[in-house]
């Protein structure tokens, strides 16, 4: 489940049926209508890609250009972002990642310190999810790069404003409604099955090179564990961002980029932007 977890975070059309899920391979969406002057678009990104995956569409640039702020579901650029985010990455209570695993907690660290070169030892109080996000650079064989990045750099080029979704402390916060015992063992799966790890987001990744958001989505829903939490990792934050949606686009051309995990599906934001009456098409590219 938490890998999957992070497959989403590295990784949130003219409707004939309300609120239908997307079908269309496409990362771009339309979102008109319903008081909207002028059309918003909705990104789905990868959170780390290789840099070669990173190369925008001229119509990405274009549509880019006819928005007036950007969206993500972190505002990146906010002063002091590294120190909240390790803050908040520290377990809120007195485990340890060597209380949690126990006799386990040797082989998983000398694991961990080999695919990161990260010491453990210093490493022993953050949340056990967050340290499975540290895994996923040593799957690549390059040097990864988001989506967000790029997306933030046309903000600055074009002297645009920058914000999120969601707070640090939120997002953070997230992992802490998976209980850290759960967390601990499923970083214990990821270092033990790691090759059949990298091979999943290999599969994930091409998925999304392909545009393909509805075999994503079904991708991530295979794991039956990620339905106990998907309430909290998926479908409450969509719902959540759906009215900052609806009052920015009434305001002003705005370019929203998140997990392409969180467009997907029936309770996805596009289906939910459908629901409330708005016009989601796709832009093909």
């Amino acid at each position: 489940m938490v890998r999957n977890l992070l497959l989403f975070t590295l990784l949130l059309l003219v409707s004939t049926a309300f609120g239908q899920a997307p079908k269309e391979k496409t990362l771009l969406w339309e979102i008109s209508g319903k008081g909207i002057s002028k059309p918003s678009y909705l990104y789905g990104t990868y959170h780390l890609v290789c840099p070669n995956d990173l190369q925008v569409s001229p119509v990405i640039t274009q549509k880019f250009a006819t928005t007036q702020r950007l969206f993500l579901e972190l505002d990146m650029d906010e002063p002091g972002m590294q120190m909240k985010t390790m803050q908040f990455a520290i377990m809120q209570d007195s485990s340890t990642l060597k209380s949690l695993l126990g006799k386990d907690y040797d082989s998983v660290a000398a694991l961990f310190t080999r695919k990161t070169s990260l010491p453990m030892a210093f490493l022993g109080k953050i949340k056990p999810a967050v340290l499975g996000m540290m895994l996923y650079p040593s799957m690549m064989n390059c040097t990864p790069e988001g989506w967000e990045m790029v997306f933030m750099q046309l903000a600055k080029d074009r002297k645009m404003d920058i914000a999120g979704l969601e707070t640090v402390e939120f997002q953070m916060g997230i992992f802490d409604s998976i209980p850290y015992k759960e967390q601990a063992l499923q970083l214990k799966e990821m270092l033990y099955k790691y090759d059949s790890l990298v091979k999943e987001n290999k599969k994930m990744i091409q998925l999304y090179k392909n545009k393909d958001l509805p075999a994503l989505y079904a991708q991530l829903q295979n794991d039956k564990d990620m339905k106990d939490y998907e309430d909290v990792l998926l479908i409450k934050r969509n719902k959540s961002w759906i009215p900052t949606i609806e009052t920015e686009t009434k305001k002003q051309p705005i370019f929203i980029a998140v997990g392409a995990g969180h467009l997907a599906g029936k309770n996805g934001v596009i289906a939910l932007l459908r629901k409330k009456g708005y016009t989601v098409k796709p832009v093909m590219y």
